[in-house]
């Protein structure tokens, strides 16, 4: 066998390679699919097919390839013959756009064989060697992970370079990037050619690469295909202002001294500039991101401060910011969706533990991985109800293909630390529905499903403050100080950045946000006054004298269709126990209540007058939409989702969606007040701040006397029987 080098073919031209990603999310509105499309991914390549001479490496995530497919195939078609002819390269990666560092090595194998697939059936091309990254989000041992599956080029931000100390002037071909002996090839992103490209005039990119790229050298140029006509303010300049065409046609007359190619074509032609090992992080925002909001915030206002005052930009790199990682502490909700990921994937691996599952159950799973609803910069992601939704969907849609293989057991009451808080919870199953139990706060529901809808009910959002609220509020009050000493309204030209929008009018609203004093769990209680203000219990928990949701519940017994609960307090000097046991039926589950004082035999008298009340936080999507309302037992007429309402006592309440068909009735047994308000989370759009309809806060409240006695309970029905009672 004959051991040598391929001579590299060396082109002496300056080279830009030209890397677009183009993604949208699995749940995204078919809207948003089709202004983007119309507005960006279809103009963009039919111009782009004039100019053969000008390379690209695309990049397609899986659910904007199946929505083409199912749209607009003839658009693929076109890929196929741009593909056939050298002049672009489809690049792979996870189907879903996941984070691969999040996930077990059989899910990464998954998401790029998936990816694969889809890229061979439909372009001829299966090898996949290039590929893009989620988010840019790097960890030292990722090497290890993709290249023996196939993967070996990719584009990361200079950024990641410099926090392993490698200079601009060193910042040009690729680097061979290793771990464990296994390496990868990795195009460092200009961050110069993403601020030129598509925001300066062609003239002043041909300048730089004419400065930076003479003499043979190799620069990146990659970043979202949405920057081409989605952005705010980019569809005028780059198609009606005609700077697309203006840019190809330029860089197709510069050919003898510039060539634009194929992330590929460099990798098989040139010998790698060095080698590196770089550190786990990810573009300079999200690195800020993912920090604490006050810490976060600190260290905006630092970076600002910096640049604003001269530092030394070779020392700015020494601050690195977060890793995005700590989005699984910063946001519970996060920590919650991305565990019971893991959870549904212990079941597919115990269903089928030495092969893959059919697709009808590894998509749905799979699909549940994608990265949008795991994170929150900005705008979006996390706080995007319908991006939830799909994730939870996908998973449940898994399970009951699973179940219908009759490789997933029901009923089943599972006991495990399924969500890796150090303390175990339990998870019930029936036919109709799932229910996900944490001790660790109060015994309170981490999950309720509707199985047979596929429907997450619980899947409300934490309110809690973000960076960006405190630099809104610092900001607007000093605009209005300053307008008070100058004695008129501030003002300027320009249009913002989207990353520093400035507050405009709605920012008021933001000094009257509301945050969470906890998760927001359903079955969470709390202890006030029988005559504590709604708005307080519903706004944060003003009034509350005793919170039992954040206090550790003791099991006390347990069965196959009920478990029992103890939670200890303090209450007006005496100590306070309350019991707390849920019972497992088929098509619902009971929660009943007792109370007592350890050493008395009646209510003491300091607790008359005082209530628990009992939280759950629904959603059924959308606030204000006539097809899903809110039943009340004695009132005529249903309630929007994110209407208010205040009662007295009430026999039940439900809620309907004629879209989905799910249905729940809630039976309450003793309770003397009801009252429900909408759950709404303040972030930024492209207009400014805005506030998100994020579910229902529903609230029952139960005399502490009547706890002493008979006590209370509530029934929650979903399924048929449910939708059976709604329209009796």
């Amino acid at each position: 066998m004959e051991v040598g080098f391929s001579e590299k073919k060396r082109d002496n031209r300056a080279t830009m390679v030209f890397v677009m990603h183009n993604h949208q999310p699995a749940g995204n509105f078919d809207h948003v699919f089709r202004e983007s499309f119309d507005r960006a991914y279809r103009p963009t390549v039919e111009l782009l097919w004039q100019y053969e001479a000008i390379g690209a490496s695309l990049h397609y995530t899986g659910p904007l390839l199946e929505w083409i497919e199912s749209h607009e195939p003839g658009f693929l078609d076109l890929l196929k013959k741009m593909v056939d002819r050298g002049q672009i390269e489809i690049l792979g990666g996870g189907f879903y756009e996941p984070i691969f560092c999040w996930l077990r090595p059989e899910d990464q194998r998954r998401q790029i064989e998936l990816m694969r697939r889809h890229l061979k059936e439909r372009f001829g091309e299966g090898g996949g060697e290039g590929f893009w990254l989620a988010e840019r989000v790097w960890e030292t041992d990722l090497p290890a992970r993709l290249a023996p599956l196939g993967l070996s080029c990719v584009p990361l931000d200079d950024h990641h370079f410099h926090l392993a100390g490698i200079p601009d002037e060193r910042l040009h071909g690729y680097y061979s990037v290793s771990w464990e002996g296994a390496p990868l090839k990795i195009f460092p992103i200009s961050k110069e050619l993403r601020y030129l490209i598509p925001f300066r005039p062609p003239d002043a990119l041909l300048s730089f690469l004419d400065r930076q790229a003479r003499g043979g050298k190799i620069l990146t140029y990659a970043d979202d295909g949405e920057k081409f006509g989605v952005w705010p303010e980019t569809y005028k300049w780059v198609w009606e202002d005609g700077y697309l065409a203006n840019l190809f046609s330029q860089l197709n007359a510069q050919s003898g001294w510039l060539r634009v190619a194929r992330m590929g074509d460099v990798a098989r032609e040139a010998q790698p500039t060095g080698i590196a090992v770089l550190p786990n992080a990810s573009y300079t925002e999200m690195m800020e991101w993912a920090l604490p909001a006050k810490i976060g915030h600190v260290y905006h206002r630092w970076l600002e401060k910096w640049d604003r005052e001269g530092g030394e930009e070779s020392l700015r790199t020494l601050f690195r910011g977060g890793i995005f990682e700590n989005f699984l502490v910063k946001y519970p909700d996060v920590h919650r969706l991305y565990h019971r990921m893991l959870l549904t994937g212990r079941f597919v691996a115990e269903a089928y533990p030495a092969s893959d599952p059919p697709d009808g159950i590894l998509l749905p799973y799979l699909r549940a991985q994608g990265n949008d609803v795991y994170w929150h910069g900005l705008f979006g992601g996390l706080y995007l109800a319908n991006l939830r939704h799909e994730a939870f969907r996908s998973l449940l849609d898994a399970e009951r293909a699973l179940e219908a293989e009759g490789k997933l057991p029901v009923p089943a009451l599972l006991s495990g630390d399924f969500d890796a808080d150090g303390v175990g919870e339990y998870f019930a199953r029936t036919r109709t529905y799932n229910l996900w139990i944490t001790p660790l706060r109060g015994a309170s529901v981490l999950e309720w499903d509707d199985r047979t809808t596929g429907f997450h009910l619980t899947n409300t959002l934490t309110r809690q403050e973000e960076s960006y609220h405190i630099r809104h509020r610092e900001d607007l009050t000093r605009r209005n100080e300053e307008d008070r000493r100058e004695g008129s309204p501030s003002g300027g030209e320009g249009i913002p950045s989207i990353h520093n929008l400035t507050p405009g009018e709605e920012a008021a609203a933001l000094f009257g946000v509301v945050y969470d004093r906890r998760p927001r769990r359903a079955f969470s209680e709390m202890i006030a006054s029988e005559a504590a203000l709604s708005s307080g219990l519903l706004e944060g928990g003003e009034g509350v004298i005793v919170d039992l949701g954040g206090s550790p519940a003791h099991l006390e017994e347990a069965s196959d269709d009920r478990l029992a609960f103890s939670l200890s307090g303090t209450l007006d000097g005496l100590p306070l126990r309350l019991r707390k046991e849920y019972r497992f039926l088929e098509d619902r589950f009971i929660v009943d209540y007792r109370l007592d004082s350890p050493g008395s035999a009646s209510i003491p008298e300091p607790w008359k007058g005082k209530m628990l009340y009992v939280e759950l936080p629904l959603t059924l999507l959308a606030g204000h939409d006539g097809g899903r309302t809110i039943s009340v037992a004695g009132r005529e007429g249903a309630v929007l989702w994110d209407e208010p309402g205040e009662y007295g006592p009430v026999g039940w309440y439900g809620g309907e969606d004629s879209w989905s068909q799910t249905v729940f009735r809630i039976v309450l047994s003793g309770a003397g007040r009801f009252f429900h308000g909408p759950v709404e989370t303040v972030s930024l759009s492209e207009a400014g701040l805005e506030k998100t309809f994020q579910g229902t806060l529903f609230i029952q409240g139960f005399a502490l006397d009547r706890l002493f006695g008979p006590g209370g309970s509530i029934t929650v029905i979903c399924g048929a029987d449910a939708r059976s009672l709604i329209h009796a």
